[in-house]
């Protein structure tokens, strides 16, 4: 069942985030510029593959959790590949000094701290854990009481993960 919650979290986290980048696409270009990771003509190219690798890996976590273990394996991977590379940005940005906002799900939100290196991190080791799952083996053939719960929990998660702005903001 751990492949179906991380499945589940990643799967809402990455499809929020890459169609809400998609729909504010101009403002998520922007962000990726004021985060001056890259030079200026890269940062377009940059932020399409950076959606267009989002969604792969929800379309590979989806269709893992379906049909095959393998596909599901590269979406894990692909899950854990870029929360470590925002990881780093954010790092990076956070090192330099500059404030950029985080549009992290394709609206402007807080100034990048380390809760967001925390969350990335905290998304990756989901990654690695559904990895483990799936290699295991364990799984769910069909849907029983177990799945739904457990997909239930990877939702409720997913919406606290897209939310952290938001609670933080509301609560400090």
């Amino acid at each position: 069942m751990a492949e179906v919650f991380s499945g589940t979290l990643l799967v809402a986290v990455f499809l929020t985030s890459g169609v809400g980048k998609v729909i504010n696409y101009s403002s998520f270009e922007e962000s990726v510029r004021q985060m001056r990771l890259l030079p200026a003509g890269a940062v377009p190219v940059a932020a399409v593959l950076i959606i267009t690798a989002e969604l792969v890996t929800v379309l590979s976590i989806m269709a893992g959790l379906v049909k095959s273990p393998g596909i599901l394996m590269v979406g894990f991977a692909l899950a854990a590949v870029l929360c470590v590379v925002f990881g780093l940005a954010i790092a990076t940005v956070i090192r330099r000094g500059n404030a950029v906002s985080c549009n992290c799900f394709g609206r402007q939100a807080s100034p990048f701290s380390a809760r967001h290196i925390v969350r990335n991190t905290l998304l990756a080791a989901a990654a690695v854990v559904g990895m483990l799952g799936a290699g295991a083996g364990a799984g769910a053939d069909s849907w029983t009481t177990e799945t739904g719960i457990t997909v239930v929990a990877g939702l409720f998660l997913s919406l606290l993960v897209i939310l952290l702005d938001d609670l933080v903001d509301l609560f400090a």
